[in-house]
């Protein structure tokens, strides 16, 4: 009973860490969720997954990743699908990733953190400095930094700073205040044509830079680099892949030894080429 914990665990216990996937990414989702069980230092944390069509193996495979996480495996309702009905998508993102722009509506909580992490991430360091962060009342709190390039393409005035939302620090009081759920959605309808990375660009207009700066630390991308890494995100090619040029992909692939992909080939370098012609492919029967 939460009455019976210590004052740390009672401050762990209103914290979670989400991700959603679908098909496409659950081997990267187990993956990352044995790094998260065994560097991650989140045993009082809950452990969210929102789930787009798994099957039964695919959530019995993340469950074993899981190890002894508090962890809670949710598919992702019709009604909740609804909401990104029409919404953009591409052969590399589905509709499972709108799902970060309502996390503390699907949650159900009025108070406390979360941490998202992509699929496409392993964590190899403690996430509780993370987790006890001063936001200094913002909403959110990414690694971030001023691109002239997409401030023009956002509409954005010069100087703001934009972020990757791969990994996000949320306190969900502030995030429901500011409505940003709602904000972001319909920043996601109304302005579709200027959006080139769909949620993420949707949440850095909706922001406009008002959002707590992380260490790069947090969220290590290909050709960025941190003294003391604690979460590698892999942004372009995947892990899996013989085209993927990440320095942590090495890491990866050993921390995969342990899942239920062991064995899995690497992926061709053709298969991207195919994932794209089959997804246009697609698209055309469904008009």
């Amino acid at each position: 009973m939460r009455a019976e914990t210590d004052e740390s665990a009672l401050a762990l216990s209103a914290c979670f860490v989400v991700t959603s996937v679908d098909r496409r990414f659950v081997e990267f989702a187990g993956v990352m969720l044995h790094t998260l069980a065994l560097n991650g230092d989140v045993d009082e944390v809950n452990v969210i997954v929102f789930c787009d069509g798994l099957t039964p193996k695919d959530k019995s495979h993340l469950r074993q990743c899981g190890g002894r996480l508090r962890l809670t495996l949710f598919e992702l309702s019709e009604k909740t699908l609804r909401q990104f009905e029409g919404l953009k998508t591409n052969s590399n993102w589905s509709r499972s990733i709108y799902t970060r722009l309502v996390l503390p509506d699907l949650l159900g909580c009025k108070e406390g953190r979360l941490v998202y992490l992509d699929a496409d991430t392993i964590v190899v360091g403690s996430l509780r400095p993370l987790l006890n962060l001063d936001m200094s009342g913002m909403p959110v709190a990414a690694v971030g930094g001023v691109s002239n390039q997409d401030n023009a393409r956002l509409k954005l005035p010069d100087g703001t700073r934009t972020m990757n939302s791969g990994v996000l620090l949320i306190d969900i009081v502030e995030w429901l205040k500011r409505d940003l759920s709602s904000r972001c959605l319909e920043i996601v309808r109304s302005q579709a044509a200027r959006l080139k990375f769909f949620d993420q660009d949707a949440l850095n207009i909706a922001l406009a830079g008002q959002f707590a700066s992380l260490d790069r630390r947090w969220n290590v991308i290909l050709h960025s680099h941190a003294d003391e890494p604690a979460i590698f995100h892999f942004t372009h090619d995947k892990p899996n892949s013989v085209r993927c040029q990440h320095p942590a992909q090495l890491l990866y692939l050993q921390y995969r030894q342990a899942t239920p992909w062991a064995s899995k080939r690497l992926k061709s370098r053709w298969h991207k080429r195919i994932s794209r012609l089959t997804h246009s492919v697609r698209r055309l029967f469904e008009r």
